[in-house]
C-alpha cells in the first residue's frame, strides 16, 4: 500500500514541467529575496491541508529565504471575513486588505481545483496585475482566466487523491524553497 502510494507521488512528480518551477525560482530570487524594504510579498492560500501547506512553506520562505511571505492564518480575521463577505469572498478580501499589487505574488492552491474562494482571489491577483502560480490537482483547470502575463503559471496535478495532491504539491514548493535557502 505505501509503495503504491509513493508511485503515484512519484508519477504525478515526473509530469512537473521543470521549466515552470525554474521560472518561479528565478522571479522568487529577483524580485522577493532579501526583504528589503521596497521588495514584494508572496501571498500563499488553501483551504484546508492546502492551508496547512500554505503556512509551512510561508514560514519556510520568511525565516530561511528572506522572502516575505504571508497567508491567512489569523482565525479570527478569517471568520470574520467570511462572515461578512461569504466565504467564496473571503481570500479575495484578505488580498484586497493587504493592497496586492503587480510587485506581489499569489501562489494559489487548490487539491480539486473548484474552490470558488480560490478562483475568486485568483481573479482578483489577476485583475491587479500580480503574477499567480495556481497549483491544482484533479478536473481543476485555469482555461476560464485570462493569463496574457507571462510571469503567471500553473501546475496540474494529475490525480484525483487528496493525499498525492497534497504531498506533491509540498515537494514541488519546497523544492523552490530549498533553491532559495540562504541560511
Amino acid at each position: 500500500m505505501v509503495r503504491d502510494f509513493y508511485r503515484a507521488i512519484q508519477a504525478c512528480l515526473i509530469e512537473i514541467d521543470s521549466d515552470v518551477v525554474n521560472k518561479i525560482i528565478s522571479q522568487w530570487k529577483n524580485n522577493f529575496q532579501y526583504q528589503q524594504a521596497d521588495s514584494g510579498r508572496v501571498f500563499i492560500i488553501g483551504n484546508g491541508g492546502s492551508c496547512a501547506i500554505a503556512e509551512h512553506i510561508s514560514t519556510d520562505l520568511n525565516k530561511r529565504c528572506k522572502v516575505k511571505a504571508f497567508t491567512l492564518s489569523n482565525n479570527s480575521l478569517a471568520t470574520c471575513l467570511a462572515n461578512d463577505y461569504g466565504y467564496e469572498n473571503a481570500l479575495e478580501r484578505w488580498l484586497q486588505i493587504n493592497n496586492i499589487n503587480e510587485f506581489d505574488y499569489l501562489v494559489a492552491i487548490s487539491s480539486s481545483g473548484k474552490s470558488p474562494n480560490i478562483l475568486n482571489a485568483i481573479q482578483h491577483a489577476l485583475n491587479s496585475k500580480t503574477p499567480v502560480l495556481a497549483i491544482f490537482g484533479m478536473d481543476g483547470n485555469v482555461a476560464d482566466f485570462d493569463w496574457q502575463d507571462g510571469d503567471n503559471s500553473f501546475i496540474h496535478i494529475d490525480s484525483h487523491n487528496y493525499g498525492v495532491i497534497e504531498l506533491t504539491t509540498e515537494i514541488i514548493l519546497h523544492s523552490i524553497v530549498e533553491e532559495l535557502v540562504l541560511e
